[in-house]
């Protein structure tokens, strides 16, 4: 049985085992891509609450996609402003979204 709660190898690794994960690290073009493609997760999200609250007639439905919408622009500035961050520490000009 294994040390590690998680299902890893047991405590002191086993011989003739894998070899160690090492984490790849994210590089910057990568952390832009991502971020990319999590604000327009974001603006679908939005989109989706925002026809939600467009025909919704239920006054709890409604108040729940007005606090989702709510939420995902707050995720989506959030996100907006790391990506800014990111482009201004390795060089690229422009302060948004190419």
């Amino acid at each position: 049985m294994s040390d590690d709660p998680h299902g890893g190898a047991p405590a002191g690794g086993a011989p003739g085992g894998p070899p160690p994960v090492t984490p790849h690290l994210l590089g910057d073009e990568d952390l832009l891509a991502i971020l990319e493609d999590a604000i327009a997760d974001e603006r679908a999200a939005q989109e989706k609450y925002r026809r939600g609250l467009e025909h919704c007639a239920d006054p709890a439905a409604c108040a729940v996609f007005e606090q989702l919408l709510h939420e995902e622009h707050a995720h989506e500035r959030a996100l907006e402003a790391r990506y800014v961050e990111v482009k201004k520490r390795i060089g690229l000009s422009g302060a948004g979204r190419s």
